[in-house]
């Protein structure tokens, strides 16, 4: 058999060697990104690229397994007030004749609320977040402000598609506040039950799940409905501990692509408005000063559950 060397004698040169040119190009393409990527590792700055946020979150998510390997089902009695708080009439909040307004030019709100306030509360907090879609939204807003003041947001957790009947009829928001000890939690609720007209069981379900809080001090968020809801909030705010409870519905909170939930402007508004209600008129006061920048990073430990995939109950 006649070697290719034998029958071409001038075969091996005829093999070209790879372009020193293409060598370095693909060099190029793969340091580049990842000196990019190391850079923006000790960034805080959000980035937009085609209406998409880009955020540096540095805990990844744990599964539901991971979170509760240390605990057993409780199904301990609980108390707390259950007393009717009270309303708040309009889209704005009013207390002592301060005025909470928000700039027809920038959107945002245009108030002396922050200053020469009090705050009954300096303490810093443990932070946990708890609701559905809306909350995982709102917590990188209250994250700002958490950093800002000093507390600790230490979950966030996002239970999507949920209901009252989940938060309350399954011992998951139990074993959580076992778990991470918060000393203040915010709940968000109301988004997927705007219909909802069985209001005698969610309120029953409501009162369950504020006696889940077991004393801890909390701000439970009513939904930010972009429609007339047929009762959901007045069922919330009637299970809230009286002066505790924040009537979204009214806000004129930008929309997001979907049409249903707040913007990233919309959320950044919203918690502001919470922050204001918090140093002005709620039952529970935390220490919650505007922040001076915003995006810091976003630290907290994040827990996502779908009520399809996981009913709790």
């Amino acid at each position: 058999m006649i070697s290719p060397s034998n029958e071409h004698p001038d075969y091996k040169d005829s093999v070209q060697k790879p372009s020193r040119f293409f060598i370095l190009l693909a060099g190029f393409s793969f340091a580049v990104p990842t000196l990019l990527l190391y850079l923006y590792s000790y960034q805080t700055q959000v980035f937009e690229i085609c209406g998409i946020e880009i955020r540096k979150i540095e805990n990844q998510e744990e599964t539901i397994d991971e979170i509760f390997s240390e605990f057993e089902p409780s199904n301990k009695s609980l108390a707390t007030n259950t007393q009717l708080s009270k309303k708040i009439d309009d889209t704005l909040t009013r207390t002592n004749n301060t005025v909470l307004a928000f700039s027809d030019t920038t959107n945002q709100l245009t108030t002396r609320a922050f200053q020469n306030y009090e705050i009954s509360d300096t303490t810093k907090h443990r932070v946990m977040i708890i609701g559905d879609s809306e909350c995982g939204g709102l917590c990188f807003p209250l994250n700002d402000y958490c950093i800002e003041n000093g507390h600790k947001l230490v979950l966030s957790f996002v239970w999507n598609s949920a209901t009252i009947f989940n938060f309350a009829h399954s011992d998951t928001i139990t074993r959580v506040i076992q778990k991470y000890k918060p000393s203040y939690v915010f709940l968000v609720l109301g988004l997927n039950e705007l219909y909802a007209k069985d209001l005698k069981r969610r309120k029953q379900a409501a009162d369950l799940l504020a006696k889940k809080m077991n004393g801890i001090p909390y701000a439970w968020i009513g939904p930010a409905n972009y429609m007339e809801d047929f009762g959901i909030n007045k069922v919330f705010e009637s299970a809230a501990d009286s002066g505790s409870y924040f009537l979204t519905d009214g806000l004129q909170l930008p929309r997001g692509s979907d049409g249903r939930h707040p913007s990233n402007q919309g959320y950044r508004i919203w918690m502001d408005s919470i922050a204001s209600w918090m140093h002005l008129s709620s039952k529970y006061k935390i220490a919650l000063k505007r922040p001076v920048k915003r995006n810091y990073t976003f630290k907290s430990q994040i827990m996502t559950l779908h009520a399809a995939k996981f009913r709790g109950y």
